[in-house]
């Protein structure tokens, strides 16, 4: 953080010149980005914002409105202060016209009242304001260390929450595009506060651009994704009290986009990896239904993915789209992110119900479901199990994981246990 005016008021180089505050006192903690001598009248077009002025005021108007002018220009652009030393120009005191332009625009405008090198003073100030961006270098180095860290652990999402929390000291929410809260850390707050309303008062956070600071609500925001995917959004409440209306450092806008790509690069890992596994399965799967491999390699390779498929009764289920669902055209990009997407619900659901399987799309609108019956294998070579319990669970895009359709899943079991018994000689429903 940048030194304020009142901290520089209080450096001992200033202290030395007897300053005396004038106007503005309403605006003592503005930041002070750098100090600036200067002694002629248009200096504002030279300036940036954020300047403390220092000038004897030799070089200033003598009229009131050329004063009052000088004033208000030194506010439009910005600076933090004006400081101007007794002597040279002014004796006494300085003029009214100017105390009650800088009072009215709320500029912080001090004398001082001995003569001081104005080198000391610059020199304090900017080591104030070295150091204090020595410090921000530092705590963006410990955030980007902290959060590399994190993605090479594979860290989940509340963990990555929980880091950026205890870095900001302040609460940070993680939630998707229907503003639902997948993760959160109140930072010692309470979480009934933090999330009563929630989606409610997310809705009103709509800042521009992909990272931006919500004046009004007080939240700086940052949207989370990757390759043109986004999935939701990292906010941080930023507790402004005494800076006033001024918006987060830069350190916590580093943090927040910094713990959004961790978050998007976790996700594409464990897509990434779930992917291969997918694959795998899609293998196994056809293998299985057109026989192009013996069924002993199947069952073989399907113990290596921890998947015991001998002497057991298996489930088939296939999960496709509606014809009635509008959804991207097949072989695109969107649609294949569909799919996945798909996959990934009925996987879900599988690990939900603890039933163990494969798992794989099977074309551009299906994904089919192979798993064990948990239940025992009696003489008779069928599930004791009825069809509804064993196929207990599925999902549809516009669906949440729940029960399939009981008919669905015995068409789909018929099936395969027929290409099965026709090939091996197995009994329906059995592998091994």
């Amino acid at each position: 953080m940048f030194p304020t005016v009142r901290h520089v008021l209080a450096l001992a180089p200033v202290r030395h010149g007897v300053p005396r505050m004038l106007a503005g006192a309403a605006s003592l903690d503005r930041a002070v980005r750098w100090v600036h001598v200067a002694e002629v009248p248009d200096i504002a077009t030279l300036l940036g914002g954020g300047e403390l002025v220092l000038m004897t005021g030799i070089g200033l108007p003598t009229d009131d409105a050329g004063l009052r002018a000088f004033v208000a220009d030194l506010a439009d652009v910005g600076v933090s202060g004006l400081v101007v030393e007794l002597g040279r120009r002014f004796t006494g005191t300085l003029p009214k016209v100017m105390v009650a332009a800088a009072e009215r625009r709320g500029l912080p405008l001090v004398e001082l009242r001995r003569a001081t090198p104005f080198v000391r003073i610059t020199e304090a100030v900017h080591a104030l304001i070295v150091d204090a961006q020595l410090t921000e270098l530092r705590a963006t180095e410990e955030i980007h260390q902290r959060f590399t860290e994190l993605s090479v652990e594979g860290a989940e999402p509340g963990d990555v929450v929980h880091q950026a929390a205890a870095l900001a000291g302040c609460p940070v929410v993680l939630e998707n595009l229907s503003r639902q809260v997948l993760a959160y850390d109140t930072a010692g707050e309470s979480a009934e506060l933090l999330l009563d309303g929630w989606e409610q008062h997310s809705r009103r956070i709509q800042p521009a651009g992909r990272t931006a600071y919500d004046a009004d609500s007080g939240w700086l925001v940052t949207t989370v994704g990757a390759r043109g995917q986004d999935w939701g959004r990292l906010l941080l409440r930023w507790s402004n009290e005494l800076s006033g209306s001024d918006p987060p450092p830069t350190r916590l806008t580093i943090l927040v986009e910094r713990a959004a790509s961790t978050l998007a690069l976790g996700r594409l890992i464990r897509r990434d990896a779930e992917g291969l596994e997918r694959q795998i399965h899609r293998t196994l799967l056809t293998a299985l239904l057109d026989h192009s491999r013996p069924v002993d390699e199947v069952a073989l390779r399907a113990r290596a993915l921890g998947v015991a498929l001998e002497r057991h009764h298996l489930v088939g289920v296939v999960v496709r789209f509606r014809a009635d669902d509008g959804g991207a055209e097949a072989g695109t990009e969107a649609a294949q992110a569909r799919l996945r997407d798909l996959a990934e619900a009925v996987g879900q659901a599988l690990r939900d119900a603890r039933l163990t399987g494969l798992t794989s799309a099977l074309d551009d609108q299906a994904v089919g479901r192979c798993w064990r019956c948990a239940a025992s294998t009696t003489r008779s070579g069928h599930c004791p199990r009825s069809p509804r319990r064993c196929a207990g669970y599925g999902s549809t895009p516009d669906r949440p994981a729940g029960p399939v359709p009981a008919g669905r899943a015995t068409r789909a079991d018929r099936a395969v246990r027929a290409r099965r018994h026709r090939g091996t000689g197995a009994p329906p429903g059995r592998v091994g």
